[in-house]
């Protein structure tokens, strides 16, 4: 970030999840430059953050996944309980029990963004406890998506579409669309309106505004499959559907959002429950 600033750089996108604290530092010895952070849940004058409301696909692909399993045995390998990846498992359990009351979502954490030697070994030990459909939330998925598919099982995406892996394995997953977002960021940091923005340097894109999608369809998805979760799709993007409305309990039954109240984004991301039909416990 340093080099980029000497080099004459006024805006900054450090992307990792491990890049906000550094980012915050540089921040305060550059109060003339704007920082944007994938993700991050701190804000400072010049530095913003952005993300997206990803969990709204994560509900139509769980959807996908409980109509899809056989076991009624879902598995979701995970980075870190961060809120955005605890948000993503709540959503996927959510939507696979809208349509499937019996299927439960199995979690295990790698504690790493990329290390497909843990992936396989998470994703061959969820397998072998009779997973029939994958789901993940890491940087690479490429592992995850192979592994299965050798297994005989279904994939389910995240990040971006993997369904040239999976052939005969792939339902669908959720993407990003980067692009309308970080055209809006941009001009809103040239106009000089960053810090008075409707954003208050805190941008989250939804899937009403082509940020988040809906991979495309693999093999496995049925038409049935296709046309629940298109459906659902189409109804999340017209706010017709919010997957976050209560009643919704945590795994020991406590009421964490009450019936009829939908929290907003912000409230959302400070999410650090699982969802009652989730087996795993969070790390301490």
């Amino acid at each position: 970030m340093e080099k980029m600033i000497d080099d004459g750089a006024t805006m900054i996108f450090p992307t990792s999840f491990g890049h906000l604290d550094p980012a915050l530092n540089v921040a305060k010895r550059h109060p003339d430059v704007t920082f944007l952070h994938q993700g991050g849940l701190k804000t400072a004058k010049n530095l913003g953050t952005y993300f997206g409301t990803i969990y709204e696909t994560q509900y139509a692909v769980g959807q996908a996944a409980g109509m899809a399993t056989k076991s009624n045995k879902l598995g979701y390998v995970v980075a870190f309980p961060i809120a955005q990846t605890l948000l993503n498992i709540n959503a996927f359990q959510l939507g696979a029990h809208s349509v499937n009351p019996k299927a439960t979502t199995t979690v295990v954490f790698t504690s790493n963004w990329c290390d497909p030697g843990k992936q396989a070994e998470a994703a061959n030990s969820l397998l072998d406890q009779g997973v029939d459909v994958m789901a993940q939330h890491q940087d690479c998925t490429k592992t995850i998506v192979q592994t299965t598919e050798r297994r005989g099982a279904l994939s389910t995406g995240y990040h971006a579409d993997a369904s040239k892996l999976a052939p005969k394995g792939w339902l669908t997953g959720s993407v990003w669309n980067w692009g309308p977002l970080f055209v809006d960021m941009v001009k809103t940091i040239e106009d000089g309106k960053f810090k008075g923005s409707k954003y208050s340097g805190r941008y989250r894109a939804t899937a009403k505004e082509g940020v988040i999608q809906l991979a495309p369809f693999g093999a496995a998805a049925t038409p049935e499959i296709r046309k629940k979760v298109e459906a659902t799709y189409e109804a999340i993007k017209s706010g017709k559907l919010k997957p976050f409305t209560g009643p919704i309990m945590d795994q020991a039954g406590k009421v964490e959002i009450a019936k009829g109240q939908t929290p907003n984004a912000t409230a959302l991301e400070s999410t650090d429950y699982l969802v009652q039909g989730v087996i795993g416990k969070i790390p301490g």
